[in-house]
């Protein structure tokens, strides 16, 4: 039996609690993003619920927030769009990130739950996204829908429609951890058909380099984090030297599992990439609130190759154009071993 809660905090946060007996996941307006996701009592999703209207507001690395218009860095904060070119926000100096300080993560949602007893709940979150907000071309209507169900899968879908052509990168920034008591994740396997990792340029950015095969460099399919952290191939040693751990997209896939001891995370996305990102420094947030160690969480963010609009030109994913609606659809589901 699936059943819905809703805890209204300080400032207009709301959290919408979801039920199932087994496991417990928690949504909010602000930022659409995810709070917490329990199995029995392991916590598996990092997050705050008993300081959300504090620890969310404060801190700097968007904690299970749906994150927009765009996803991941631009490079200069500036691209060029039917011959005219934009000049962002440049927040992540000299890059603009994360669609800019005035982003879809710091917005409250409109919101309606559909519980119909059916199996699932769903929570509608909408938006509009101005071309004031942040210099972007274009308006977009945006909904984005967080399914859950019995089988403790999440789903997130998005749906968007602009004004003028634009671009449209989204991704939601959890940060998953299948350890008890956020003990570091290099003991994770991450296991896919494919695992091509984009290499960083000295910008944080990926190029039109070749993905790094690392199911050919590590003759395998499933891959412990360690053996990525400790790896003295040239290319990759020298990418973690530098960044602490990854923070990288890859190609992957039709799925990709993630697994420790006790738990199986499995993956899927219509998206082309998805950005891993090992938490190599939580330093910059100083709180009280800040529990955090390095490697304490790693993200799954399903998106288009941030600043792919400086690489593919014409041809990137990341272009929404003014009479086309956009789809997206995410799923993590979570599996106890037995």
């Amino acid at each position: 039996m699936m059943f819905t809660k809703v805890e209204h905090q300080r400032n207009g946060l709301d959290l919408i609690k979801i039920d199932n007996d087994e496991t417990k996941i928690v949504f909010t307006n602000y930022g659409a993003r995810i709070v917490t996701w329990k199995y029995e009592d392991n916590i598996i999703v990092l997050g705050n619920v008993v300081e959300a209207d504090e620890f969310y507001q404060d801190n700097p690395y968007y904690f299970g927030a749906s994150v927009g218009r765009y996803a991941g860095r631009i490079a200069d904060g500036k691209f060029t769009l039917d011959g005219q070119t934009y000049q962002l926000e440049q927040n992540d100096p000299p890059n603009h990130l994360h669609g800019g300080s005035n982003g879809i993560d710091h917005r409250y949602f409109d919101y309606e739950i559909i519980d119909e007893n059916g199996g699932y709940i769903q929570i509608i979150f909408t938006t509009v996204i101005k071309e004031a907000d942040d210099h972007y071309p274009g308006d977009i209507k945006l909904k984005i829908v967080h399914t859950y169900d019995i089988d403790n899968r999440w789903t997130i879908e998005y749906y968007a429609e602009s004004d003028q052509t634009t671009l449209f990168n989204p991704t939601n920034h959890v940060y998953f951890n299948l350890n008890r008591d956020n003990k570091e994740v290099d003991n994770h396997y991450f296991t896919s058909e494919k695992l091509g990792m984009h290499l960083l340029n000295e910008q944080n950015l990926p190029d039109a380099r070749t993905p790094l095969d690392l199911v050919d460099l590590f003759d395998k399919h499933k891959i412990r984090l360690t053996e990525i952290f400790e790896s003295e191939a040239p290319q990759l040693k020298a990418q973690i030297d530098k960044y602490n751990g990854l923070d990288h997209p890859f190609s992957i896939g039709e799925e990709l599992v993630i697994e420790n001891s006790q738990f199986l995370l499995k993956m899927q996305t219509d998206m082309p990439n998805v950005v891993v990102f090992t938490f190599n420094d939580t330093s910059e947030w100083d709180s009280d609130m800040n529990i955090y160690k390095p490697h304490s969480g790693f993200t799954l963010e399903a998106q288009s190759l941030p600043n792919d609009i400086n690489i593919q030109g014409k041809d990137a994913p990341s272009i929404l154009q003014n009479d086309r609606a956009f789809y997206s659809r995410t799923t993590y589901q979570i599996i106890e071993k037995l």
